[in-house]
């Protein structure tokens, strides 16, 4: 899964196809928040500032801005910027806000607007925040905030909240090292996505808690599914398949790994038990102990004893008198 935006930072470096030089020193945005010129700087004693269009940027994140053209090219003036009347941003760019300062940006990688504007109060990523765009306002050159700077979310880097994320689950103290070792783990445009197997629903609801504790992270989704809920689940699939009619089968899950044991009247509805089982959402391997069972002997039915025959009567003529 591949993030649908990036940081675009003020001050970080700028990559050129032939070598590193230069800082953003500032972008230019429309009153759509879409991004159309960058301004790159470079040297210290001498600066010298060049504007470049957005749309040679081939790509950028926290580390650095990736031009593609030149430096050659770039210092030279070869390539316009867009000339349109423009909203400068820089991190001299005053706020509303006392002692902040603007950082960056979060700009969407196929529309290449702004979403969200980066704050800062202070050297570090612990110290930034973000804003969308929505609730600001550029009135005479002054970024002014809808909210206070200290109930503005933190930000952090994807990287950096997937390896806290990480770091929440190890600690937890009623998840075991199974549970722990049976996650994966991704964390795009801030959002925790979790998927994988646990034993019990406990330890399902431990995993989402540890994840939601991560300052940063906005939100959290996943699939995690426990063994008990996964046994239930392929129970059903395979009532709705009418695989229950005539045998006898019962299902264990260990961390996704299935086992499913019981008797078969014959060995037909094998291959459709299995292809049933594994589809079922959460199922890592499938272990087949199912045996077909004996039927029972026939019994001859007893014929109950008939009564003897009774004998015809007689008939005797009596003697004459």
């Amino acid at each position: 899964m591949q993030s649908t935006r990036s940081a675009l930072r003020l001050g970080g470096p700028v990559r050129f196809r032939d070598r590193w030089q230069g800082r953003l020193a500032s972008f230019e945005v429309d009153d759509d928040w879409l991004v159309l010129n960058l301004v790159i700087s470079r040297g210290i004693f001498r600066p010298s500032e060049v504007k470049l269009p957005f749309s040679i940027a081939s790509d950028w994140d926290d580390d650095a801005l990736a031009l593609d053209c030149t430096s050659y090219e770039a210092f030279r003036r070869e390539i316009p910027p867009l000339a349109v009347p423009p909203k400068p941003l820089s991190a001299k760019t005053p706020l509303s806000v006392a002692d902040v300062k603007l950082a960056g940006a979060l700009v969407e990688r196929t529309s290449r607007r702004a979403s969200y504007l980066m704050l800062s109060r202070g050297l570090f990523a612990s110290g930034q925040r973000v804003v969308p765009v929505q609730d600001i306002a550029l009135e005479g050159g002054i970024i002014r905030l809808a909210a206070q700077a200290d109930t503005l979310p933190i930000y952090r880097r994807d990287s950096d909240l997937l390896q806290a994320v990480r770091n929440a689950i190890a600690a937890h103290p009623y998840l075991t090292a199974d549970d722990r070792y049976s996650l994966s783990l991704e964390v795009v445009d801030g959002t925790a996505y979790i998927s994988g197997n646990v034993r019990t629903p406990q330890a399902e609801e431990h995993v989402y808690e540890a994840a939601s504790s991560v300052t940063g992270v906005a939100a959290v989704r996943g699939a995690v599914i426990n063994d008990r809920q996964l046994e239930i689940e392929i129970g059903q699939a395979l009532g709705a398949a009418g695989l229950f009619r005539h045998e006898r089968i019962y299902v264990r899950a260990a961390l996704g790994e299935v086992t499913l044991g019981g008797f078969l009247t014959s060995t037909a509805p094998t291959t459709n038990i299995m292809r049933v089982a594994e589809a079922v959402p959460g199922v890592r391997s499938l272990d087949n102990r199912m045996e077909v069972a004996e039927p029972p002997p026939q019994r001859a039915s007893a014929v109950p004893p008939q009564p003897p025959a009774e004998a015809p009567a007689s008939s005797q003529t009596a003697p004459e008198g």
